[in-house]
């Protein structure tokens, strides 16, 4: 998760504009529009330039809820719309459009983790956010 968090940090600009909106995205979600996460290209760019570490993290929850990487895209509200087997067209097959609406919501996924994830570690370690931003 930690190369994940530093991609979503330098995608949103930094620690300081990451740190002003994490908690915002947990409000409204990623497709609030945030900086770094607005216009599908730059979430296409992004995605393709951390599959591994977002897979990664996909496949993680996945597990935990007992489904294929697939079946828990399926389930997203973003995709909802689309058939399993389109799903796997974007995600496998770089189809264009597809590919682009899968790629999109796949870093919106990492935005709202990485968001999630920062939320548990400032309630666990008040301190340390308070020397992070000091410095």
């Amino acid at each position: 998760m930690k190369n994940l968090r530093q991609a979503v940090i330098n995608q949103m600009g930094g620690e300081v504009i990451f740190r002003q909106s994490f908690m915002d995205v947990l409000r409204a979600g990623a497709d609030g529009g945030f900086n770094g996460f607005i216009y599908t290209s730059e979430c296409v760019k992004f995605t393709k330039r951390n599959k591994h570490h977002i897979f990664k993290r996909l496949d993680e929850i996945a597990d935990d809820m007992g489904l294929d990487r697939l079946e828990c895209l399926s389930h997203w509200r973003s995709l909802r719309h689309y058939t399993r087997d389109e799903i796997a067209q974007g995600l496998y097959n770089a189809d264009g459009d597809l590919t682009d609406q899968v790629y999109n919501a796949l870093a919106w996924f990492a935005l709202e983790e990485v968001c999630f994830d920062e939320e548990i570690r400032e309630e666990q370690n008040p301190e340390l956010f308070t020397l992070e931003l000091a410095n």
